[in-house]
């Protein structure tokens, strides 16, 4: 058995797309002699003009042997370093493979370059390709390629060896592994194999093998029956339509990769994506509508089309990318890198360019601080148009693969300054002395407003000082009169008890007074003592004092002098009328919390008044009125004075007055 590439056809042509150089490139004018490959570059010898390098797509005196300019150049030595200038002229065509690969061809006037990694058409015609890997045939265990042109079908296995070649008397249709064996369809019968295609059914050809059915010209049949002869015309049932991918006129598989056919060429991909492409750069012919398929067989890349069958070496990936250049430009100006670029310029750039060891396309991509990638032509320049100021880190790919795994990576960190006023230390100085004069004029007019504050609040606690002060000439107006009348009645025991009592209760006020709020403790006993004098002066009734056990009565403060004449209000009004009347009189202080606030209740059991009008009336409670408006002023919370009748009008079941005091606890 012979090795595929040598027995598979016997026409080998080189694809068409090759790139050809003459004289619009440069090509000497004198006629090439010699040629060689050296140093990364191809150098031809002229006859009479010297030497000349092949560099970026075109061909130019060189340099290195400008001293040789005027010689003909027959050879070079056996290194390629020095040009030989005897000897005898190399005839065409003149043939030097390059150092990766690439074949350059060399004849008058004309230099064609053939990349290592171009399409090669094997046989021209429509062709196709069957492939059955390991263990699915039982005669191949290591799995089998069909290889059809025209009507010639060869057998290769796995590792590219010829096994067996058929010719058919008409087209070749299908090869399918089915219940009846490895069967060939063809125009003039069905083959079975058998160490060899031996003929099995000569009736009704089958287009394909579907699974358990075939396709026929009468319509889709299974295909035991088929083979079986026992069958009429209504087994046939229509053709079903062929399903097809939108993108692409076919997608063959082989292991895990994809192989999209489309107008383009052949798209390979995976599930992780496109990884390279095979199109009219590689040597491919445009595709329209058809049947493709793909297969490895050894180190190639078979693909079986329409118009011929193609191979590609290294399994069709395209060669490796080198010769990577960068070209930097700003304001328009080449410069060697972005480092000390002006401040904030206009524009800046890059060109990317290649030495071509590569008949594939080349694609680019750039991004710039891990933002999304975007795509470039490479060749063509890219422009940042007037930069922000700011630290960049710019990242360029470029590859003949799509998923850039291999390639040309470079990686640049440059800065764009900018203009002095427009640095973040320039603005950070600016800002600090705007907030600071912002802070100082905010701080002045909260002064003045802090100082208008204290004067109004020292006018409001001097204003609430005057009305404590009407408070205490009236309680003392009535305390003296209450000792008047012990004297008037003759009764200096009682009246030297009052003054005992009043002393005291005196002196707890005068306490009070010193400050401007006084616990509910010292309030209580001042409220004690106070209805102390009143039983002493007006007989005995029912007077109780209490606290709340949820109210402590050392960590809650009230105004002095404002809970006393209320409770005097109660006793003047209430208290008096009944025992005059002979009647029992009850009078009740309570202290307890209403939320934050303080509230005290003061409840009696006499003939009741309307509230309305006796606040109009009243001196006492008109002042307490005034003292409750200035707290609220001063502390903000709730002062408030509220009196209900508790019993229906003019029933005798007494007032309830309570007050509602928002003074800060200790706690």
């Amino acid at each position: 058995m012979k090795w595929f590439p040598r027995i598979l056809f016997l026409l080998l042509v080189p694809a068409v797309q090759a790139q050809d150089l003459g004289r619009a490139q440069g090509f000497p004018a004198d006629p090439v002699i010699s040629a060689a490959f050296f140093s990364d570059s191809l150098y031809l010898g002229t006859q009479g003009s010297g030497v000349y390098v092949l560099s970026d797509g075109e061909i130019r005196p060189s340099k290195a042997f400008a001293s040789y300019s005027r010689n003909s150049v027959f050879a070079f030595d056996t290194l390629g370093q020095v040009p030989i200038t005897e000897g005898v002229a190399g005839a065409y065509p003149l043939l030097v493979k390059g150092k990766y690969g690439t074949l350059y061809t060399i004849t008058d006037g004309n230099l064609r370059i053939t990349y290592s990694d171009e399409a090669h058409l094997r046989s021209s015609g429509p062709s196709g390709i069957w492939t059955f890997t390991s263990g699915e045939v039982t005669d191949f265990p290591g799995g089998v390629h069909f290889v059809r042109v025209g009507q010639k079908l060869q057998t290769i296995s796995s590792e590219g060896k010829e096994i067996d070649a058929f010719t058919s008397t008409g087209l070749i249709f299908d090869v399918a592994n089915t219940s009846q064996g490895l069967l060939l369809s063809t125009e003039s019968g069905i083959y079975r194999w058998d160490s060899g295609w031996q003929s099995f059914y000569s009736g009704m050809p089958v287009f394909r093998f579907d699974g358990a059915k075939a396709r026929t010209p009468l319509g889709h049949i299974a295909l035991d029956q088929l083979l079986s002869g026992r069958w009429t015309m209504d087994d046939f049932q229509p053709m079903p339509e062929r399903q097809t991918q939108v993108s692409f006129f076919d997608v063959d598989t082989i292991g895990t990769t994809y192989y999209g056919f489309g107008p383009n060429g052949v798209q390979v991909f995976t599930e992780e994506g496109p990884k390279f492409e095979l199109g009219m750069s590689r040597g491919l012919p445009a595709f329209k509508p058809g049947n493709y398929d793909a297969a490895i067989i050894g180190d190639e890349l078979v693909v079986a089309t329409p118009m011929g069958l193609w191979s590609f070496h290294n399994q069709g990936w395209p060669n490796s990318l080198r010769h990577i250049k960068i070209d930097f430009t700003a304001n328009g100006l080449d410069v060697p890198s972005f480092e000390n670029l002006e401040v904030e310029p206009a524009s800046i750039g890059f060109t990317t360019s290649h030495k071509k060891t590569s008949s594939s396309r080349i694609y680019g991509r750039y991004r710039i601080n891990s933002d999304p990638w975007n795509t470039f032509s490479p060749g063509q320049p890219v422009l940042f148009v007037r930069p922000a100021p700011g630290k960049y880190t710019l990242e360029i790919q470029t590859s003949h693969r799509l998923d850039f795994e291999q390639g040309m990576h470079a990686k640049y960190e440059y800065q764009i300054a900018a203009w002095w006023y427009k640095r973040p230390v320039f603005w950070s100085v600016a800002i600090v002395l705007i907030a600071a004069g912002l802070w100082f004029r905010q701080r002045q007019a909260k002064i003045r407003v802090q100082e208008k504050l204290d004067l109004q609040e020292r006018l409001a606690d001097a204003e609430l000082a005057s009305k404590r002060l009407q408070m205490n000439p009236h309680f003392l107006f009535n305390a003296l009169d209450a000792i008047s009348n012990f004297i008037f009645k003759n009764q200096p025991k009682d009246a030297v008890q009052y003054m005992g009592k009043l002393a005291k209760m005196m002196r707890l006020t005068l306490d009070s007074s010193r400050s401007t709020s006084m616990v509910v403790a010292d309030e209580k006993e001042l409220i004690e003592k106070y209805l102390d004098l009143c039983i002493l002066r007006y007989g005995a009734f029912s007077a109780v004092v209490e606290v709340d056990d949820d109210l402590d009565p050392y960590d809650y403060h009230v105004p002095p002098m404002l809970v006393q004449p209320l409770v005097e209000n109660a006793v003047q009004h209430a208290i008096r009328p009944l025992l005059a009347e002979g009647k029992e009189g009850s009078i009740r202080v309570q202290f307890s919390l209403q939320g934050q606030s303080v509230q005290i209740i003061i409840t009696d059991n006499g003939p009741g008044f309307d509230p309305a009008q006796k606040a109009s009336k009243s001196h006492g409670l008109a002042i307490i009125e005034e003292r409750l408006h200035l707290l609220s002023k001063k502390y903000g919370g709730e002062f408030s004075l509220h009196c209900n009748r508790l019993g229906e009008k003019h029933s005798p079941d007494g007032m309830q007055v309570s007050l509602i005091l928002s003074m800060e606890n200790d706690g």
